[in-house]
């Protein structure tokens, strides 16, 4: 999927441009999605949710053993894409949505996290373990197979690049977006948790509500 590509590096004013772009052009390129599905469907249908996002997926769980989406069935939950070694941004949104997330359980929701990586490689099972020790256990690791993330990151359409770094080290580039998913499984839209809590908080309460976005 077509995106500016943002280095996941220390922040910056520029580099929250460019987190803006990322967000701004994988929102467009959802748009022409669901524009083109809908063109297929005959007339008076319409998708309730965003369907063209999200897929299946049986991974390796922080918490041990492993997480199938068929279980899920039923559940509105949350998605995020990222990696151990992301210095800045990927824990500084776990941390701010495992605030968020308890904040909802204090208020009597119950809604649960993923935290896919994009790195499998080097995040192993045990390696999530021990880095979402430091998070919320509303938000639970994801791990895999190189095959097992690549399809994964394929039905959620989100971006990631490798680029390399001296001394044949690597980061990665990716989407920044938590998702959130109905219970059904399809997209219901972006968490923002750029507009404060408030708002997040009564996003989730929909989605919790109905499965899908405001």
């Amino acid at each position: 999927m077509a995106t500016e590509p943002r280095p996941d590096r220390v922040s910056s004013p520029a580099s929250k441009r460019g987190s803006a772009l990322i967000l701004i052009a994988f929102a467009l390129a959802l748009v022409g999605i669901v524009a083109a599905t809908v063109a297929f469907l005959p007339r008076g249908d319409k998708p309730s949710t965003l369907s063209v996002v999200g897929g299946p997926f049986r991974l390796e769980s922080s918490k041990g053993g492993t997480v199938d989406s068929q279980a899920l069935k039923g559940k509105p939950f949350l998605v995020f894409f990222g990696f151990t070694q992301c210095p800045n941004v990927c824990p500084t949104t776990l941390a701010d949505l495992g605030t968020l997330l308890d904040e909802f359980a204090a208020e009597g929701g119950d809604l649960q996290a993923y935290y896919i990586t994009l790195d499998p490689e080097r995040d192993t099972q045990a390696v999530m373990q021990e880095y979402m020790a430091s998070f919320t256990d509303r938000i639970t690791g994801l791990t895999g197979t190189p095959q097992q993330i690549e399809a994964v990151t394929r039905d959620y359409r989100a971006f990631v690049k490798r680029v390399p770094l001296p001394g044949g080290d690597y980061t990665l580039e990716h989407t920044l977006m938590v998702y959130m998913m109905d219970r059904d499984g399809g997209f219901a839209g972006p968490l923002d948790l750029n507009a404060g809590h408030a708002l997040a908080l009564k996003q989730l309460r929909k989605l919790v509500a109905d499965g899908r976005s405001t």
